[in-house]
């Protein structure tokens, strides 16, 4: 539920409050709730990956080929 000014400054927990605090919490609550119907409304963004594809010879840290049982080489 969405609160406008008057309807927050009634609230229990903000009512005792100093003006400039009710202020202050309700524009944090406005951020807030900018925040969750924005992310409702689009959904979290995420950006596609791109998988670039590797071929070639599997290597060892020091750069000599891992080779299979028969002595020949890793291919991917």
């Amino acid at each position: 539920m969405e609160y406008s000014w008057n309807q927050f400054r009634t609230l229990n927990h903000i009512r005792n409050l100093p003006l400039n605090e009710q202020v202050k919490r309700y524009r944090f609550y406005l951020e807030e709730l900018s925040s969750i119907i924005n992310v409702q409304n689009k959904g979290r963004a995420i950006r596609p990956t791109v998988t670039i594809p590797f071929s070639g010879f599997l290597l060892q840290e020091n750069f000599d080929y891992i080779l299979q049982e028969d002595g020949s080489r890793i291919y991917l």
